[in-house]
């Protein structure tokens, strides 16, 4: 018997299921979140989380190039939805952390749970801020134990090339590394998240500089020439003489060169110490004729530890340490004088503690005390022990005209500085504390309290945020 088989009816079904926006008609700010899953999976040269806020279209940097998180210049240097530079309001878990314009502290990604961005945040509790804001939210333990470790490693050989006509290779090295551990101190009620990250970071740089001759050195200026080739000649001032007509003349000094009895003392004692070219420079000037390298290190450490504790179904607290340091420095002397201080060292150190406390008045109305302090310390790093002779004292015996700078305990007594400037745009050769000194360390504390009901349809809101820097 055949037996025949008809085909059944074939059918293809897709479904598709949305959820609808909810429209919020109590809030006019936008929000943009970065979430867990972003924060760690995103590339990040500089590792600073408030950069992330770049994701928003509406956020622009206005970053000369310090974005790294010890910078404190780089967290707040964004406009946020067309807002001034630096007015934005930085938070990590609740907390100020901007003081005036800078940053106090930074978390390393690994630590944190998301980052949101408010814009045209009109709300009174953003009133510190000039209507935008970014909120860092830390991670925090649960019942299970979760963490990670990293390790990244950056070298010149697998650098690519910084400048591709003179295939000159970018020679930073940097050894990133660190981790996280959260979990359980006690099941159900107390719960822990601590975090590390570490640099060992260096950075070329290249110390160029423009010294007298040995024959300069003595006030002999007969072999000194101009950038043409021509003798420049140095005259005497004391020769000085003004006609009825206004003409300006003075009188060479003879061979060019200046007698011993006219140097000065102390212009000498500087000579004496000044460090001597090692090469021949680049024109008939002998300009750059001292050229060294001077790797600056960054040796970053970031630290973060988190508790929260749930004493019951009503009530939670939550509390945080979190600590960076970063000692920049020069390593060694490549001039092998006591006058040479490199411009770049410095002390780039950041704390900040904060704690919170929820409490559950009902199904629908909370009420939350938050409080926190933290600091940084932005100072420039210069020696200030040397020998004697290079004091102020030391170098002016017959003077303390001195003396009404520093008293003033808070200045601390540097080596007097003497600098050699060169003509046109050339840079100075600076003899004892080159850049400027700078020694920012400012503190800020902040409390507040806010009391949140939901009833029916509306959101009510009421509370106080206090805060105080010095």
């Amino acid at each position: 018997m055949d037996a025949t088989l008809k085909p059944g009816e074939v059918r293809e079904t897709i479904s598709v299921t949305a959820d609808v926006a909810t429209l919020q008609l109590n809030t006019a700010k936008l929000e943009t979140t970065v979430d867990q899953k972003l924060t760690e999976s995103l590339p990040q040269l500089y590792r600073n989380v408030f950069l992330l806020a770049q994701l928003d279209p509406s956020v622009e940097s206005t970053s000369w190039g310090e974005d790294n998180p010890y910078d404190t210049w780089a967290s707040n240097n964004l406009r946020i939805g067309g807002s001034g530079q630096f007015t934005n309001d930085l938070q990590v878990d609740g907390s100020a952390s901007g003081i005036s314009v800078k940053t106090g502290y930074v978390p390393s990604p690994d630590m944190v749970q998301e980052v949101n961005i408010l814009q045209n945040a009109v709300d009174a509790e953003y009133g510190h801020s000039s209507g935008s804001a970014i909120s860092v939210v830390m991670k925090s333990g649960t019942n299970e134990f979760h963490g990670n470790a990293f390790y990244q490693a950056q070298r010149a050989s697998l650098n690519a090339l910084e400048n591709r006509v003179y295939r000159s290779e970018n020679q930073t090295r940097n050894n990133m590394y660190g981790g996280t551990v959260g979990g359980p101190i006690l099941k159900n009620k107390l719960f822990n998240f601590v975090g590390y990250e570490g640099w060992d970071k260096t950075e070329p740089a290249m110390l160029y500089n423009t010294v007298p001759t040995d024959l300069e050195r003595a006030g002999n200026f007969s072999q000194t020439m101009t950038d043409d080739g021509d003798l420049r000649m140095i005259y005497d001032p004391w020769s000085t003489q003004t006609a009825p007509d206004g003409t300006i003349t003075r009188t060479p000094f003879v061979n060019n060169t200046i007698p011993s009895n006219r140097l000065d003392q102390t212009a000498l004692k500087y000579t004496a110490a000044l460090w001597k070219a090692n090469g021949p420079g680049i024109d008939a000037f002998n300009t750059n004729n001292f050229v060294v390298s001077t790797p600056i290190k960054y040796p970053y450490k970031n630290f973060s530890d988190r508790a929260d504790y749930v004493v019951n179904d009503k009530l939670r607290v939550n509390g945080r340490v979190s600590i960076t340091r970063t000692p920049v420095a020069v390593t060694g002397n490549p001039t092998g004088s006591p006058m040479f201080m490199s411009d770049r060292g410095a002390n780039y150190n950041m704390t900040s503690y904060a704690g919170d406390a929820t409490y559950a008045l009902s199904p629908t109305t909370l009420l939350n005390f938050h409080g926190g302090y933290h600091n940084f310390k932005d100072t420039s790093h210069f020696a200030t022990e040397f020998a004697p002779e290079w004091s102020w004292e030391g170098v002016f015996p017959n003077s303390d005209f001195y003396k009404v700078v520093f008293a003033d305990p808070g200045i601390p007594k540097l080596i007097p500085r003497m600098s050699i400037c060169n003509q046109d745009s050339n840079p100075c050769t600076h003899m004892g504390p080159g850049g400027g000194y700078w020694h920012e360390t400012p503190h800020a504390w902040e409390f507040s309290g806010k009391l949140a009901q939901q009833r029916g349809s509306h959101y009510l809101k009421t509370g106080a945020d206090i805060r105080r820097s010095s």
